[in-house]
């Protein structure tokens, strides 16, 4: 009986250490985080701010800009973009644009980026709460097939969608805790 248990412990233990060596393997497959780093939103959301402040936690450098174009890509130093998607009407209201040209304008900076080898993540890292309407689902369905990889928080998947959604487009997903997190995940990816 006691060799039986023992037999058990040591199976189980071997499972998890191959599990976290998958695990392991998989993430040392994701690209180098590198900066400089600079972060928009598809939407006019605070989610590019968020990105800023998480990483300012852990003494990562990122800009911030709303509406970054491509124009303001090529031949500069950024070696990493984040596209954060989720969209806020009132953000969008007050920058004077709508969904369709927010969809254009990170379509266009994805394809100028890749075109200066810059490493492009797409990231929800706003929750369910950025996840309400046709205009968020437009964001998302529009940026994330460009991107390298995707970046999530838990809550934004509370549905299981970005787990579906990656393995549909063939995308290594990072999933963190909740935004906070985003900054240390970055830096421990450089």
């Amino acid at each position: 009986m006691r060799r039986k248990r023992i037999g058990v412990m040591l199976a189980a233990m071997l499972g998890m250490m191959l599990s976290f060596a998958a695990v392991s393997a998989a993430i040392a497959e994701l690209p180098k985080v590198a900066a400089p780093i600079v972060a928009t939103t598809c939407g006019q959301s605070p989610g590019g701010m968020m990105v800023k402040m998480s990483a300012m936690q852990v003494k990562l450098s990122v800009t911030d800009k709303k509406d970054l174009r491509a124009s303001e890509i090529a031949g500069k130093e950024y070696k990493t973009l984040i596209v954060t998607t989720g969209t806020s009407m009132k953000g969008m209201g007050a920058a004077g644009t709508d969904v369709d040209k927010e969809i254009a304008r990170c379509a266009e900076l994805i394809q100028a980026a890749k075109a200066e080898g810059i490493l492009v993540i797409v990231a929800h890292i706003e929750g369910m709460a950025r996840r309400t309407d046709a205009s968020d689902e437009a964001s998302i369905k529009a940026v994330m097939p460009l991107a390298d990889f995707i970046l999530i928080i838990e809550d934004s998947d509370q549905d299981g969608f970005f787990t579906n959604y990656a393995k549909e487009l063939g995308k290594e997903l990072v999933i963190v805790k909740d935004a906070l997190g985003v900054g240390a995940k970055l830096a421990e990816m450089q």
